[in-house]
C-alpha cells in the first residue's frame, strides 16, 4: 500500500473516532436544554472532538491536493473547492464541507462564545456528512490512484 492511501486510512479512522464519540455524546443529549447545562468537561470534549474531525477532513484535502499536484488552496475553505473543482467531491459535499470548516474556524477562533445551538445541531443534524465525506473521496482516490 502507497503511503498516500496510509496516511488517507489513518486520517478516515481519525474521522470515524471522533464521530463516533460524537454521536454516543448526541445520543445522551435529547435537546439543546441538556448540553447548555452540561458541564465544561463535557462541551470541551464535544468541540474538541468535533474540531479533530474537521481538521482531519482538511487535512485528507491537503494530502490529495499535494500528492495530485492540484492548485494550491488559499484558505482551509478553498481546500473544498480544490477537491470540488477535481471531481472528489459533489456540490453537495462541497456546501457541507465549506460549513465544516466554517464551524471549525468558530471553535478555533471565537472560543470565548461559540453558540452551542450550532454545535447541538451538527451533532443532531450532520455528523453523516462526515462518512459521505470519507465514502466521496474513498471512491475518488481509489479510482484516481
Amino acid at each position: 500500500m502507497a503511503e498516500f492511501e496510509i496516511i488517507l486510512k489513518n486520517l478516515f479512522a481519525v474521522i470515524s473516532e471522533r464521530v463516533n464519540y460524537l454521536k454516543e455524546m448526541a445520543n445522551e443529549l435529547p435537546n439543546i436544554s441538556s448540553l447548555k447545562k452540561a458541564d465544561h468537561k463535557y462541551k470541551s470534549a464535544i468541540e474538541r472532538d468535533l474540531q479533530v474531525a474537521i481538521e482531519a477532513c482538511i487535512d485528507i484535502g491537503k494530502v490529495i491536493i499535494s500528492e495530485k499536484k492540484l492548485r494550491p488552496p488559499e484558505s482551509m475553505k478553498d481546500v473544498c473547492v480544490v477537491l470540488f473543482e477535481n471531481g472528489f467531491i459533489d456540490k453537495r459535499m462541497l456546501h457541507d464541507f465549506e460549513r465544516m470548516v466554517g464551524a471549525r474556524n468558530i471553535i478555533v477562533h471565537r472560543y470565548e462564545k461559540i453558540d452551542l445551538e450550532i454545535i447541538y445541531g451538527i451533532l443532531k443534524r450532520h455528523l453523516n456528512d462526515f462518512q459521505k465525506f470519507i465514502k466521496q473521496i474513498s471512491k475518488k482516490t481509489l479510482e484516481k490512484a
